[in-house]
C-alpha cells in the first residue's frame, strides 16, 4: 500500500488515479470465495474454474490500467511504475495466503 500511495503523492501530486486499482484489490477475491462457500468438498467444477478465470480478469486489469492511463499521459510513467509494484506485492501476498496449506484434499491450495 506504501507504493500505491507514493504513486499518488511523489510524480505529481494530487492525482489520485492510481488508487483505482483498490477497487479490483476488493473484486478479485470476491469470485473465489462465492464459488469456495457454494462448492461442496474440495473439488473442482465450472462454477470453481469460472471464479478462478474471473479472478485472473481482474488481475490482469489491475496490471493494465496503470499502463493504460500512464499511455494516455493521465499519469505519469513513474506513477505507474510504482503502481505496478504495489499490484506485485500485494497480489503475491494474496496469493501467498491462497497456497497456505489446510489440507491435503484441497487441489489448489488451502483457500480454493
Amino acid at each position: 500500500m506504501t507504493f500505491l500511495i507514493l504513486a499518488c503523492a511523489v510524480p505529481t501530486p494530487k492525482i489520485f488515479y492510481p488508487f483505482f486499482v483498490l477497487i479490483f484489490y476488493v473484486l478479485s477475491v470476491l469470485p473465489v470465495f462465492i464459488a469456495k462457500r457454494t462448492t461442496p468438498g474440495g473439488e473442482t467444477n465450472p462454477k470453481t474454474e469460472f471464479a478462478l478465470f474471473l479472478t485472473a480478469g481482474m488481475v490482469l486489469s489491475a496490471f493494465a490500467l496503470p499502463v493504460v492511463l500512464a499511455h494516455t499521459a493521465v499519469i505519469s510513467w513513474m506513477a505507474c511504475t510504482l503502481t505496478l509494484i504495489s499490484n506485485v506485492i500485494n497480489y503475491s501476498t494474496m496469493f501467498g495466503y491462497a497456497m497456505r496449506d489446510e489440507g491435503f484434499e484441497a487441489p489448489y491450495g488451502g483457500m480454493f
